[in-house]
């Protein structure tokens, strides 16, 4: 076995080692976007809804008549 052929097998297998963190990665953030439901999955908020929290709501416009 020459050096070259160690040197190609090392190269390999680094490659290798990369492309599996990195397929590791992309699929961890992708299970934490399909999950929201869990602990570590980032939390969205959205201003007003159902609660106002305390925020002045603007009062609702009357609908447009039609005539």
């Amino acid at each position: 076995m020459s050096a070259a052929h160690g040197a190609d097998i090392r190269t390999a297998a680094r490659r290798f080692a990369v492309a599996l963190t990195a397929c590791l990665a992309v699929g961890g953030g992708a299970a934490l976007v399909a999950a929201p439901d869990s602990a570590l999955a980032p939390v969205s908020q959205n201003a007003g809804g159902q609660e106002d929290n305390g925020w002045p709501v603007p009062p609702p416009s009357p609908a447009p008549s039609i005539d």
